[in-house]
């Protein structure tokens, strides 16, 4: 069977540069939005939803249009750029090579600016011009509607729009059901508009797409709930971003630094505590201390960790934070790392995973059942409660030697993953949706 025509939602990378960098669900949704317009053998089309019914409820840009958007939306985050003058890199070096250096990083920008999203969306308008938009009507007919970017799934008025136009297939992607399985570890907005996404994917959703077998089991069964047990779904790791899987030489700043990474928002599900704990410990044994590189948001709660840390003369000098790191700089700093260490207590898939060891970075995460599907027997795992073992798996972490092993290993790349979701999605196409009439 030929391919389908694509319609891909783009409302995650519109609103996406009202942060700073993309974080890792970002680099997800540019993989998808990158493979569509560049390599799916149907055609595609970019959505844009509009509210209140605005233009039958939906812009639609033609290949082209969405090519000059997506390009647009990677400058913006600074995807292309070089690493060496990333300013966040910069300070990390810094700290890095003084010991005893306190530096703080100049202000980062707002780390979300949601007022902005009218405006981007005006200015990426202007930039396009009126070439290559329609409406509603315009999405090919038989059309396979893709939403992976799960912001427009929490708003069911993003989606309307497909309400009119019957003849279109839809699949969505979820990345986890963890606000609902474990609400104590997220906000009660987060729990509200995670309600709103299965809600809407049990109304609206045609087939499914999930990141593990872990995840596929916890929505199931939130779906479940909304009487749609039935929705066909596809379980496939994510990718490795291109940007990763680029060979570069170790950083010769870096090089020789004893330094661990972790990578996510600071908030109470990633577990940052448990290696504020574990430096603790490190500092008062008064041996020489890794340095410890936080790279992401501050968030939920975000202010027990930091205050820790400030309070702390010993921890002040051997723990760096920094926010803003393009890809670009987050692959060299992970490049030169120990190790990359994943302490959360529930993941959906564990993307910096895969990204260290494409890397070559030894990797060690908590066992979880989301962890083991991503880093397989590559990655030690440990119990995320666990204080005593993290601090004794650091101290005896041997960056050359971890790094022969990881030599096995193969990363699952785009071409990997197009040619896993290729035949769902293919297999998702009605002959019948061709017939009838076009709203």
């Amino acid at each position: 069977m030929t391919a389908p025509p694509i319609a891909y939602d783009l409302t995650r990378l519109l609103v996406g540069p009202t942060l700073p960098v993309p974080r890792g669900i970002d680099r997800v949704d540019l993989g998808y939005a990158r493979y569509f317009l560049e390599s799916w053998p149907g055609d595609c089309v970019g959505i844009l939803p509009l509210p209140w019914g605005l233009a039958g409820g939906a812009l639609v840009l033609d290949r082209q249009a969405s090519l000059k958007l997506f390009e647009w939306i990677s400058t913006a985050w600074g995807e292309s750029n070089a690493a060496d003058g990333d300013p966040a890199l910069v300070h990390v070096k810094a700290r890095l090579a003084d010991p005893h250096s306190e530096l703080v990083q100049p202000k980062p920008p707002s780390h979300f600016r949601p007022h902005r999203a009218a405006g981007l969306l005006f200015k990426a308008l202007l930039h396009l011009g009126l070439k290559g938009i329609g409406l509603r009507s315009s999405v090919p007919r038989g059309a396979i509607y893709v939403n992976t970017g799960q912001f427009g799934l929490a708003f069911p008025w993003l989606t309307a729009w497909l309400d009119g136009r019957p003849d279109i297939r839809r699949v969505f992607m979820l990345h986890d059901a963890i606000p609902l399985e474990y609400p104590e570890l997220v906000t009660p907005w987060g729990i509200k508009l995670h309600a709103r996404m299965i809600a809407n994917t049990a109304r609206r959703a045609d087939g499914l797409i999930v990141t593990t077998e872990a995840v596929r089991v916890s929505v199931r069964r939130e779906l479940g709930k909304c009487s749609r047990h039935e929705i066909p779904t596809l379980a496939a790791p994510l990718p490795v971003a291109p940007v990763f899987l680029e060979p570069e030489p170790l950083d010769a700043e870096l090089a020789g630094k004893h330094y661990f990474v972790i990578i996510g928002s600071i908030e109470p599900r990633k577990n940052h505590a448990l290696l504020i704990e574990v430096w603790r410990r490190l500092v008062e044994k008064q041996a020489p201390v890794p340095k410890l590189v936080i790279v992401g948001t501050p968030w939920r709660q975000a202010q027990e960790v930091l205050g820790t840390i400030a309070m702390s003369e010993g921890l002040r000098r051997s723990v760096v934070c920094v926010t803003g790191l393009t890809s670009p700089a987050l692959r060299r700093l992970i490049r030169g790392a120990e190790a990359v260490l994943v302490p959360s207590f529930i993941e959906g898939f564990g993307l910096p995973i895969v990204e260290a060891l494409a890397l070559g970075t030894p990797v060690i995460a908590s066992d979880l059942p989301a962890h083991r599907e991503a880093g397989g027997a590559f990655v030690t795992y440990l119990d995320p409660r666990d204080a005593a073992a993290w601090e004794n798996a650091i101290a005896a972490q041997s960056r050359h030697l971890e790094r022969e092993k990881l030599k096995a290993y193969s990363p699952w790349d785009w071409n990997n993953y197009a040619a896993c979701v290729m035949p769902f999605l293919i297999g998702m196409a009605d002959p019948a949706s061709m017939l009838g009439p076009v709203s």
